[in-house]
């Protein structure tokens, strides 16, 4: 039995509830699934500094269960943290953005991001060509709907995803993407709409963790993710904890 810990980088109790309900679809008789949130952060995470003061509360969070996973998930399509919890576990560490990424070159030729503002358009395309996958991105499309207006009408939220995918399949989007953890859940609706694979990144992420544990493959320490060296930190920096 495999325990896979997903975590919710932002502070929103609703989206740790939607998170929570698509990692259990995502689960089976070999693995049980630990859903949590920092108890301090940002509500939502639109922008590079929330990420990077997300990255501090997930520190604080995981440390109680450094021994006691298999694998772990970060759920929020900008994998905030990702890098430092890769460095410091050795169990594997999936972003939903790198593992959504990867399985979208399996399912069709070229794939678009559904999004939600505006601005997060050039901060995927900069996550895309950072995780070498610009060669087969589409487009990049927004709902212009907040982080935390996705989750206020869902049906008001599948219809601008609709409206966006739409937009994505005449940009040549064989597969589409949901680029927020806020949109988990809407997948099937979607997919019904489109007439192509839609991937949900909290769902397929969870699943893609469990079978690396069950593989018993974690990411390499050989170059990027080597463990950092041991050294002074001065000062009450929050996170600073012993790994």
């Amino acid at each position: 039995m495999s325990t896979i810990l997903v975590l919710n980088p932002n502070t929103s109790e609703q989206m740790t509830s939607d998170i929570e309900v698509s990692a259990e679809r995502a689960t089976s008789d070999r693995t049980t699934t630990i859903v949590t949130q920092p108890d301090s952060g940002p509500e939502s995470l639109e922008s590079f500094y929330e990420y990077h003061l997300a990255t501090i509360g997930l520190l604080d969070t995981v440390i109680e269960y450094r021994d006691s996973v298999d694998g772990i998930v970060i759920a929020c399509y900008g994998d905030p943290g990702l890098y430092p919890l890769k460095e410091i576990f050795d169990v594997p560490v999936v972003g939903v953005a790198e593992a959504s990424l990867a399985t979208a070159t399996l399912l069709g030729h070229r794939f678009s991001i559904l999004v939600a503002l505006q601005r997060a358009i050039p901060m995927m395309e900069n996550m895309i060509q950072w995780y070498g996958f610009s060669d087969r991105l589409a487009s990049v499309e927004a709902t212009n709907l907040s982080v935390l207006e996705l989750e206020e009408d869902t049906d008001r939220t599948v219809d601008s995803l609709s409206k966006a995918g739409e937009r994505a399949k005449k940009a040549g989007a064989e597969v589409l993407i949901l680029g927020c953890s806020g949109m988990t859940g809407l997948q099937e609706r979607l997919a019904n709409r489109m007439a192509v694979p839609v991937i949900d990144p909290v769902e397929n992420a969870v699943r893609m963790t469990a079978l690396l544990a069950e593989m018993d493959l974690t990411q390499s320490e050989a170059g990027l993710y080597q463990t950092p060296p041991e050294k002074e930190v001065r000062g009450d920096v929050i996170g600073n904890h012993s790994f």
